[in-house]
């Protein structure tokens, strides 16, 4: 476990790089069409510069204009001191799933954004992170909803050693 929270922005590319390593979640994100677990794996080069910041965003801004696809942007909302132990600190990330309403049935009448949902959660919970802990939670609730946009934020919590 990390003494320092000045590492915490380290562990969270981590977390960031699992993401980046599941085939099916970047699938869900990249490809609009009504199929998108079908259509080919993306590669290094389209991962490096067409999903990492952009639509898999460690800098939890997101502008009008990069509605246009699904993404998801991990945010760290608060570290407080355990109440139990001293020693530690809770850590609380939220993740926004943002997936464009004319995006939302895929194949077989699923939807995008409980598909995406679902692969975050078997990505990261339960999963330790080197530095980081264990991270647990993937609580779920509708953030904000506009006539163009979905927004899901998840919820997972890691104990951190100070």
């Amino acid at each position: 476990m990390t003494r320092n929270l000045g590492e915490l922005g380290l562990n969270l590319q981590k977390i960031v790089k699992r993401f980046l390593a599941n085939q099916n979640l970047l699938k869900l994100l990249y490809y609009t069409g009504k199929d998108p677990l079908n259509e080919p794996d993306l590669d290094e080069e389209t991962i490096k510069k067409e999903v990492y910041n952009k639509l898999v965003k460690v800098i939890p801004r997101v502008d009008p204009k990069e509605t246009a696809t699904s993404l998801i942007a991990l945010r760290v909302v608060e570290g407080s001191i355990n109440p139990n132990n001293n020693e530690f600190r809770d850590i609380e990330i939220a993740i926004e799933i943002f997936v464009p309403l004319t995006q939302w049935f895929i194949k077989d009448t699923n939807m995008r954004p409980f598909c995406i949902i679902s692969e975050i959660l078997n990505t990261i919970n339960d999963k330790r992170i080197n530095g980081l802990g264990r991270i647990e939670g993937g609580d779920f609730a509708l953030n904000f909803l506009t006539d163009e946009i979905s927004c899901y934020e998840m919820v997972f919590r890691i104990t951190q050693y100070e």
